[in-house]
């Protein structure tokens, strides 16, 4: 998967996991599949990697993958889940009450939703009724926009609040655990089979925003915090060990986002953005 940085004509790509490619794209490895994306068996991977001995991982794992470890708490990780959901030590955002800002750090695609109330990524169709389960909720964003926030395993996994409002927790929906990288796309809709949360957002300056958290392969658990009212980049929550994505449904007139994050999805290019990063403004 190609991708760029916002005002960076570069374009980078995105290597894909060897162990990604002989679980999808191998009879073999789909058997495989079939089993470790139960629930149970993230669940067991989980309670491994809650562990003290899985602390272990974490020194290979920040080489790899190149963290800079300085933005981060200096402290000694028990588990490498503890290590996974690290916090920033400083949170320095600043934008005006008309930006829109990234509620993450991940590569971000935007759709428009279309009369029907569909959503075309790459070569599949969602319609919001599927992603949400819910067919009133879905009338509301017709002719709005999708924003799709991909966090790849290397990224910092807890996730803020885009602007000021209260909160209210409308459902989970109980699904597989397939991985969200791109190479599945085409084989599986994982945005409306994986387990996802649903939220309801009620924001000061741009309007109801639906906000659908999905877990993904390899635990994917989501921690959503038990709050009503928030602010601006407070956090919404984080992700547990595995890759995850985030999917945003704004109304209609709500929000003007960043043209170079449009015109990259239109060429099938994803923008990598930081989280409280400022990506629109409202309308």
């Amino acid at each position: 998967m190609q991708y760029k940085y916002l005002n960076d004509k570069n374009t980078y790509c995105e290597k894909q996991p060897i162990m990604l490619r002989l679980l999808y794209n191998n009879v073999f490895g789909r058997i495989v599949l079939k089993v470790i994306t139960l629930k149970g068996v993230s669940k067991f991977i989980g309670i491994i990697l809650d562990s003290r001995i899985s602390s272990l991982k974490t020194k290979r794992y920040i080489r790899k993958n190149k963290i800079d470890m300085s933005e981060f708490e200096d402290k000694k990780y028990k588990s490498f889940n503890e290590f996974f959901t690290r916090k920033k030590k400083d949170n320095n955002y600043k934008s005006n009450k008309n930006d829109f800002i990234s509620t993450a750090n991940s590569k971000i695609s935007c759709y428009n939703i279309s009369n029907d109330l569909l959503i075309h990524v790459k070569n599949t169709t969602y319609s919001i009724e599927e992603l949400v389960q819910d067919k009133e909720i879905s009338k509301e964003y017709k002719d709005g926009l999708c924003i799709i926030y991909r966090l790849s395993p290397s990224d910092y996994h807890r996730y803020i609040f885009c602007d000021n409002g209260t909160q209210k927790f409308i459902k989970r929906i109980n699904g597989r655990l397939h991985t969200v990288n791109p190479i599945v796309y085409d084989k599986y809709k994982v945005f409306s089979e994986n387990s996802r949360e649903i939220t309801k957002l009620d924001t000061e300056n741009f309007g109801r925003i639906i906000q659908i958290e999905v877990g993904a392969l390899c635990v994917g658990k989501i921690v959503n915090n038990d709050i009503e009212k928030y602010n601006k980049y407070d956090e919404k929550g984080y992700f547990e060990f595995g890759g995850s994505t985030i999917i945003q449904l704004i109304k209609k007139d709500s929000l003007s986002l960043n043209d170079e994050i449009m015109q990259n999805t239109k060429n099938d290019i994803e923008t990598f953005v930081k989280i409280g990063e400022i990506i629109g403004k409202k309308k």
